[in-house]
């Protein structure tokens, strides 16, 4: 029956029904509690509603039925660091990230990739907060103006939602509302910050571009070789991990240390950029 209910499930999720995929997800487990793919599942279709909460839940749940290092518990892993993403505690998303990241490394696992980007979505969180703190403590009016802007969207998500709660929009209007004054405050902050750094430049909001971030440690390359398949890597990583497998950590497809090429383009990027932001250092 609980298996019934679950591929029945997996129609409405295809469907994307994923109201009616949670809850059959849930009955699901009511018959049985003891099978970590449902909680998988249930976790899979939340994180489509944004549940941040339900998600985080069903994912440690899957864990702990998997056993924190079983391989297998990789994709759990992978869900819980998405909601820690969602519930904007970054520092644990990156912890979680990092030792899945790794074992899906070891194991040839396809979930290596979105597990990077998860990863660089934390460090940049991370990040973003320790600059909105520097300039916060540089500017106080801006840190005013900031607060005032924070309080706003506050107000207006919460509006948003007890709309959504009398049933006046579904979830997927929400959903699309919520993103939309997400993407308003996040120009509104932009301009506010362009506008003080033109008249202090040290209020110029520093940022670390991707390209220049290496996929295994996630720190800045300073040596970078590309792969056949066209990543780049740093060299002592890339070479650690052709040791432990040789296959291409991204595509997975057979690799050796004869198949890198130097990247020399990206390494003067690499040294221009780290020239003139010596604070990337410690990103």
């Amino acid at each position: 029956m609980a298996y019934e209910l679950k591929a029945r499930g997996n129609e409405r999720y295809k469907e994307g029904d994923y109201e009616g995929a949670e809850e059959l997800y849930s009955q699901a487990i009511q018959k049985n509690s003891s099978d970590p793919a449902f909680f998988n599942n249930r976790a899979l279709v939340r994180i489509k509603l944004g549940s941040w909460e339900g998600v985080e839940h069903d994912s440690r749940i899957a864990v702990d039925l998997y056993g924190p290092k079983n391989p297998v518990a990789v994709k759990a892993n992978y869900y819980l660091s998405q909601a820690l993403l969602g519930l904007q505690r970054p520092a644990e998303a990156l912890e979680i990230a990092l030792a899945a990241y790794k074992s899906s490394l070891e194991t040839k696992n396809p979930n290596s990739e979105p597990l990077s980007r998860v990863i660089l979505r934390a460090k940049q969180s991370i990040w973003a907060a320790k600059e909105t703190s520097r300039l916060r403590e540089r500017n106080e009016t801006l840190k005013q103006v900031e607060v005032l802007l924070e309080a706003d969207l506050k107000a207006e998500i919460t509006r948003l939602h007890e709309a959504f709660q009398r049933g006046e929009m579904g979830q997927v209007g929400y959903d699309e509302d919520k993103k939309v004054l997400e993407e308003e405050y996040a120009k509104r902050l932009k301009n506010v910050r362009e506008a003080f750094a033109a008249v202090d430049p040290e209020l110029q909001e520093r940022n670390m571009p991707e390209h220049l971030i290496d996929n295994i440690t996630f720190e800045v390359m300073h040596d970078p070789v590309v792969t056949p398949s066209g990543h780049s890597f740093e060299r002592t990583s890339i070479l650690k991990h052709i040791q432990q497998s040789e296959s291409d950590p991204i595509t997975r497809v057979p690799m050796t240390a004869s198949d890198l090429r130097p990247n020399y383009a990206l390494k003067a990027a690499c040294e221009d950029f780290l020239e003139k932001n010596g604070w990337a250092v410690d990103w």
